[in-house]
């Protein structure tokens, strides 16, 4: 009767696991354009673009310095979400024990710091794109 009990027990642990590698394919934020960060560009567009930046300031000349850490690699995909909800259900949950270390491995996620010095005319005049690792 012991036997039943924890057979019956250890049966039920893919479906409290399942969901994992799902819920990580559909989680992560939407990919930055940077197309639009080059010498020229209006400071508008970029802010339009990628957003509030991250900081703000002035240097010694009075040109506005704005920063932005863009993070790459963590695009959510429907596609990835559902092939493991079906593997998922093909295998009755045991699909979490392959999918949720294979979607922590995938992500790759690679952050870059751009810090976009304006001239006067609010233009960007001076560009650096600095790689922070994963």
């Amino acid at each position: 009767m012991k036997k039943l009990v924890y057979f019956a027990a250890l049966s039920f642990i893919p479906f409290f696991v399942t969901g994992c590698a799902v819920g990580m394919a559909m989680s992560g934020k939407e990919q930055k354009d940077t197309s639009v960060v080059f010498p020229g560009s209006p400071r508008d567009v970029v802010v339009a673009k990628l957003g509030p930046p991250e900081t703000t300031s002035k240097d010694a000349d009075g040109n506005i310095v704005d920063s932005w850490l863009i993070i790459k690699g963590n695009a959510p995909s429907g596609g990835r979400a559902a092939m493991h909800a079906g593997l998922d259900v093909f295998t009755l949950g045991l699909w979490e024990l392959i999918g949720t270390p294979v979607e922590m491995g995938a992500a790759g996620e690679e952050r870059t710091r751009y810090v976009i010095t304006y001239d006067k005319d609010n233009k960007i005049k001076d560009m650096k794109a600095i790689k922070e690792g994963k």
